[in-house]
Order: C-alpha cells, then structure tokens, then sequence
C-alpha cells in the first residue's frame, strides 16, 4: 500500500510556472467563501493545487480535466485592486488532446526513439 499525501498548496508569484495534468476541479468554502480549487499533477509525479481566481475561472475549464495545462504567473495589474490585493496576470495553456494513461506513461518513462533500424523488415 502506499500512503497518500495531500496535494501541496500553492499560491502564485510573479514568474512561477505550473505545468501538468489537470487532475481535478473542486468546489470548496475558504473562510465561508466559495471557492474553486485545482488539482494539477506535474511532471515528477507530485500534485499541487491552488485556489482560482477570476482570470484563472475563466480560461480553465471543466472539460479541461484529463488536459495538460501551464499557467505562467506574468505579474499584477495594479490598475485593478481589491483592498491591498492587486489582480494577477495569468498566461494559460491547454492541450487540445486529452492526455491518455499510455501517453502519460510514455511522457514520464525514458523510451529511447524507435528507428528504421530497428524494424526487422
């Protein structure tokens, strides 16, 4: 058996990059807030989540789920602010294929490249 963590949370900073396989959209309350929280499994395996925000809402979707996903935090826009917060900027991209098991294997695993050299005839 193997022991389950909770996916890491993190909260986005001016350059970082989240990159992987959308695992999961969830509906949950912060602070009797609702909220949108995603699950993104990366490359190394590891999952991390962070909570959405308007931009991110908007561009992520549910039929996204099974994609993979990167989000590049490109700084604030401080023209739009709420209290001390400024609106983040974010770039999002999404696969237009579902990533599939074999392809996630494939992508994780070091294969080396088939050749005609390779085939026996």
């Amino acid at each position: 058996m193997e022991v389950r963590e909770e996916p890491k949370f993190v909260q986005f900073s001016t350059g970082d990059v989240i990159e992987g396989l959308l695992l999961n959209i969830d509906r949950i309350k912060v602070k009797d807030n609702a909220a949108i929280r995603y699950t993104v499994q990366q490359d190394d395996g590891q999952s991390v989540s962070f909570l959405g925000t308007h931009q991110l809402n908007t561009k992520l979707r549910t039929t996204d789920r099974g994609h993979r996903i990167e989000i590049t935090c490109e700084g604030e826009d401080t023209m739009v602010k709420r209290g001390d917060n400024c609106m983040k900027v974010f770039n999002v991209k999404v696969s237009k294929e579902v990533v599939t098991r074999d392809a996630a294997l494939l992508a994780s695993s070091e294969i080396p490249e088939i050749t005609d050299d390779d085939i026996p005839f």
